[in-house]
Parts: structure tokens; sequence; C-alpha cells
């Protein structure tokens, strides 16, 4: 076996929390983030327990902070030599109303797109000393339910609402990760394969369920009833992450089902760009 060295985020519960669980299983080294300590390291003790595994480690970091995403960066770098894979889990749903992040920028697009982005950018050298390196992010099939795209008001400060927000974020996200595959070409890197999954209906904690809007409690909460199971919402993932039949492959978008189309209704090279040049905008600060 290729044993892997993999950081995966929102690890402490739910899809994270399984994924961690099926790679120590396959026998590889796991970096666990979390955003409390106490609660990462408990899962740690437990993971261990469920799996015989103890190559287990803790990061933490608050994903709405980008300031907080880089300070990890530099303890995953000062202690391990490489990276193998990259699992951008960690995502997030907030209230109804336009929320930002103590660095000023929208929770939402923070979470879900500027954190994974940031992430895959600072760890490149890394995943460069990896045989090969792989970059799985996850999304949502509500990539195709945010409506129009606003890129001259990526942050929604004009246009936000709940359903938009998040659907566009994981829209976002499959067209950046997209363009760090060309971004890394330019660049002649061929040994980063990057890819985005999406969970299905699944079970999770996902979101601040007490800020949701009052009129879409019900439907979520009959989502979470008749959802699958965590297991069966953390494989595309997993598959994308260790899958030896996939290695090379780039662009791709996998669900529980296997390979997807992604949805192109607003796709176009210049939006795609638009939405990178973005995120290093926003990003410039923490890069350097």
């Amino acid at each position: 076996m290729d044993k892997k060295i993999i950081l995966v985020t929102g690890a402490t519960s739910g899809l994270g929390r399984e994924e961690a669980r099926a790679f120590l299983k396959q026998g590889h080294t796991v970096v666990l983030h979390g955003r409390n300590r106490d609660k990462a390291l408990t899962v740690q003790k437990e993971l261990i327990t469920e799996t015989g595994n103890s190559e287990v480690e803790v990061l933490i970091a608050d994903l709405e902070s980008l300031a907080s995403v880089k300070r990890m960066t530099e303890e995953f770098t000062a202690k391990y030599d490489r990276l193998d894979v990259l699992v951008n889990n960690a995502g997030n749903q907030y209230g109804g109303t336009w929320a930002a992040t103590a660095e000023g920028h929208e929770k939402t697009m923070t979470v879900n797109l500027f954190a994974p982005v940031l992430l895959s950018l600072l760890l490149i050298d890394s995943l460069k000393k990896s045989r090969h390196g792989r970059i799985v992010t996850v999304s949502s099939a509500s990539h195709a339910q945010g409506g129009r795209p606003y890129l001259g008001d990526i942050e929604l400060k004009d246009h936000y609402s709940y359903i938009r927000a998040y659907g566009l974020s994981k829209l976002y996200v499959i067209w950046a990760m997209r363009a760090l595959r060309k971004h890394l070409s330019a660049q002649g890197v061929e040994s980063i394969d990057v890819n985005t999954t999406h969970p299905g209906m699944a079970k999770s904690s996902l979101g601040e369920t007490d800020q949701r809007p009052w009129l879409l409690r019900p439907v979520f909460a009959l989502a979470y009833l008749f959802g699958t199971s965590t297991e069966k919402g953390a494989q595309p993932t997993i598959h994308a992450a260790t899958a030896p039949e996939i290695e090379g492959l780039s662009d791709r978008y996998y669900g529980p089902k296997g390979e997807k189309k992604v949805s192109e209704r607003y796709y176009t090279p210049e939006n795609e760009k638009a939405v990178w040049d973005y995120c290093l905008k926003v990003l410039d600060p923490y890069l350097s």
C-alpha cells in the first residue's frame, strides 16, 4: 500500500470524521483539523480506538479566520516533510442575513471558498514533495441551486440570501479548483490532482441551524430525516483521495453514484477567472 499523509478539514464530526476514520482504517496517517481543541482531542482518541491506527494528529484552526488558516499551514509544514492528500471537507451555512467575519469577509464565502483555496495554495510546496499529490474539495449538488452569479458582488453584500450564498459558494469553489489546476499547469506542476466531490443528501450537522430562516427549517428537517448515512456520503471523497485507479485525473466531480457532471449553466472561462482573481485579491495578505 502507498501509505499517505492526509490532512482533513472539518474532521471532528459528520462527513469529515467518517473520512478520517476510513483513511486510518486504510493504514494512512491522518492530520485531523478541528476548531475546538478539546473536541478534536476527544475525536482523536475515539478514532484510535475504532481503527487501531494511532497515526492521527490534531491541528486547530478557525476557518472563519484566514490568518488562522495560515497559522495552521505553518504548523503543518513545521512537522511534516510532505503532504500526499489535502481534503478540503469543512463547509458551513449561516443565517438569513449577511454577516462578516472578524476580517471583514462574508462568512459563507470565507469558509466554503476562500479558506480551501488559501489552504490549497499554502500547501502546494508540501504536495509537490509527494510522489503524487491530490487536492480533494467537497462541494455540493447545491452548486446548481444558487442562481445567477453576481461577479461584481461575489461576497453578496447587495444580493445576499441563505440559499444563494451557500449555492454560489459551492459553485465558485468548483471553478476555483479548476483555476487552481490551470495555475499549477502553468507552473509546470502535473503531479498534483485537483478534484471536487459531493456527498449527496447525507446526514450532517452542517449549518448554524438556529439561524436558518424559519420557512426553511422544516425542509432541512425532512432532508435530514430521509438523508443517507455519513458513511455513504463520505465515499466520493474517500474515493477521490485514495483510489489508485484515478491517479493522474483532474477536474473530475465525484458523487455517491460515481463521476458526475457539474452544472455548466453559468460557466464561462471569464467567470471562472473572475472568481479566481477575486480569491487571489482577498488572499494576497496571507500568501506572502
